[in-house]
This record gives C-alpha cells, structure tokens and sequence, in this order.
C-alpha cells in the first residue's frame, strides 16, 4: 500500500485534494496507481481517472516521494517523456503494465528499455481536424504562393501581382491530392478535400473503403500515388519501416511542379535529398511543420539552408498543440486510460518492433 504522504494527484484550480481521491489509502480494494507525469491534463479528468485508480502526479511529488512511489505504478499517463524515467527509474518499475501517450505519436518513448508486458498506446485521432486544417493551409499556402505575394507587400514589388498572380497560382479544384497514410489525420485531410472537390488517392496498409477515395497499397500503389498526384500530404507515423520513406527516388517520381506537405514527422523525408530536390527543380513546393532531429530533439537548425529557398515552407510545429486548448487529446487518452482500467481492451496499441531503438524526446 502506497503511504499517505506521497499525496494524489491534486485539482489545480482548488489546491485541494479531488474527491474520488480523500479517503484512498484506506479503500478496503485495492486499485491500480496510476502517475500522471504532466501538468495538461484538467481537473475534470483526474477526478474521472481516480473512479478507476488511484491517482498520482510527478508534478506535486519531490524527489524521495516519487523514488518511492515509481514501483508500486502500474499505469504512466505521458505527454513529453519526463526525464526522472530514466532506464534506472524504469528497470524498478516492475507493476507497469500501461503507457498511454497525450501526444499522438510513441516515437519519444523508449521501447527497447520496457518490459515485454508493457503496452503503449498512442493518440492517434486526438488531434486529427486541427493538424488537418493546419495541413491545408500550408498546402493552400503553397499553391496560392502567400509568402510570395507577403513578401511582394512588403518590399513593395506590386508588378508582381500581375506576373504571379496569374501564372503560377494553383487551383486545387479537380486536381490529385495524394495522402500518405490513411488514420485520422489522413481520413480529416481527405474530408477537408472533398469541399476543394480535390481527386483523393490514399496511400494505406489496407483498403480504404470510402466513396470518393481510391487507396493504393505496396510500393507499385505509393509509386503510382506519388506520380499521378499534384500535391501530396505526408501523414504517416514515424517508424523504423517510414525513416525517409521519401527519398531522392520518390521525389523523381513526383510531378516536377507538385506540392510536397509533411505534417507527420521531419525524418519521414530525406532532408539532403529534398534540398536537392528543390534547389534543381524550383517549380516543386515543400511546405512542412515538421522537423528533423539534432542531438535527440526536433530542431530548427537543418543542415541544409532550405530557407534560401523560395520554394520552401516552414513553420515550427505548432499545428498539433492547438488541439491542447480544446481538451481534446487529454479526454482522448483518459477515455482510453479508463477502458483500459474497466478491463476493456485498449485504443491505439501499438507494436513496439516497428518503432526505433533512439533517445528521441518530441520537441
């Protein structure tokens, strides 16, 4: 039994302990304890969490108290992988049998230091319609030449509007549009597209049966995607099978005037190749809001100058977070977390062997 001192977790907006949660040492029926190792999550779904388990936070706990308690935890509720889970604090963890991530994707949690009982589940489609708009504006951005045209406003070059204006502006109606990987963010891309009245061909594992949608599987079905599209979204997860799953081959195969939007991961496309791609072909667009990796984090420094590029794009990951203020990917996972507690077979679960060995940690 956890001892009284290690303290639940607490309502942020009262300082008080939640209601579920007075009383919990002595429940005469042991519960799962549970440690929430983010200050995101509301006040609402800790109390509903706490019905099922006892509920902790590593936000409110010091050092010694949450030594203490860390082998005794039998669930992890994560957002950014927290630095006190080091491969020490986890080889003592020997309850845990869930990690249940608030981002959407996993590839920040350690896989090769769990234990083989250990399940992890993702949030996929907790931030499916925001990063889903958000990829539409990059595309639109792109097609409409907006950094351009802003550019033109600000160096008062209005002669540009006549030149550009009317000759490398894309109209998306009856075009291709392309989707690589076909979950949530993909399926809300394709919903978005369809008021563009936009051709939808799907990239997927298995057949998309939706009307208006053709998918396409193996690689003859991602080679035929990615000729016959005039613009194509990246929308798959990053794992040790879609580490630069765009490359200098691929990009050949794409139109010489296509638009390329990773709304995913940075290391889905080869960053060396892409530069070269569009430094040789200035007619292809690259609009992302993903980065590649430097020193275990996503960062902003690229090894190559893209932004001396006119037909490059980036903005510095910000299409996910929105997702926060709607309560959204919280509600998402704790609904998750709690079927997971009824005894119901969880949401998401993902297959540890397709992911990569790395010290990654998102953002």
């Amino acid at each position: 039994m956890v001892k009284a001192e290690l303290a639940p977790a607490r309502d942020n907006q009262t300082n008080r302990e939640s209601i579920y949660d007075k009383g919990i040492v002595s429940d005469p029926l042991p519960r799962p304890n549970l440690l929430i190792t983010t200050d995101v999550v509301d006040p609402g779904s800790i109390r509903a969490l706490s019905r099922y388990a006892r509920v902790f936070s590593s936000t409110v706990l010091d050092e010694a108290s949450l030594s203490q308690l860390l082998p005794s935890i039998d669930i992890l509720l994560v957002f950014f992988w927290p630095s006190f889970l080091t491969l020490e604090n986890l080889s003592r963890m020997s309850n845990l049998r869930l990690i249940q991530s608030i981002l959407a994707g996993v590839n920040h949690i350690p896989f090769a230091q769990l234990d083989k009982k250990v399940v992890v589940c993702s949030n996929a489609g907790a931030y499916s319609d925001e990063v889903a708009e958000y990829a539409w504006s990059l595309l639109l951005s792109a097609a409409k030449r907006i950094v351009d045209f802003h550019n033109a406003v600000k160096t008062d070059q209005w002669t540009l509007r006549r030149t550009l204006g009317g000759r490398e502006v894309t109209i998306m109606e009856e075009k291709t549009l392309g989707i690589l990987g076909y979950g949530g963010i993909g399926s809300a891309v394709a919903r978005i597209g369809k008021g563009f009245m936009v051709k939808i061909y799907a990239f997927s594992r298995k057949p998309v049966r939706e009307k208006g949608v053709r998918s396409f599987q193996g690689d003859k079905g991602l080679l035929r995607v990615l000729a016959q599209s005039d613009a194509v979204m990246v929308s798959l997860p990053l794992t040790k099978f879609t580490n630069k799953f765009i490359g200098a081959f691929e990009l050949a195969m794409m139109k010489k005037d296509a638009i390329l939007v990773n709304i995913a991961r940075g290391e889905l496309v080869d960053e060396t190749a892409l530069y070269e791609h569009l430094k040789t072909n200035p007619e292809f667009r690259y609009a992302t809001d993903v980065w590649w990796y430097r020193e275990g984090k996503e960062s902003l420094k690229t090894v190559n100058p893209f932004f001396e590029l006119s037909n490059f794009i980036g903005t510095p990951h910000v299409s996910g977070p929105s997702g926060l203020a709607t309560g959204k990917p919280v509600r998402f996972a704790v609904a998750n977390v709690i079927r997971f507690l009824r005894g119901l077979k969880p949401k998401n679960v993902v297959d540890p062997a397709e992911y990569l060995v790395t010290d990654r940690q998102e953002y």
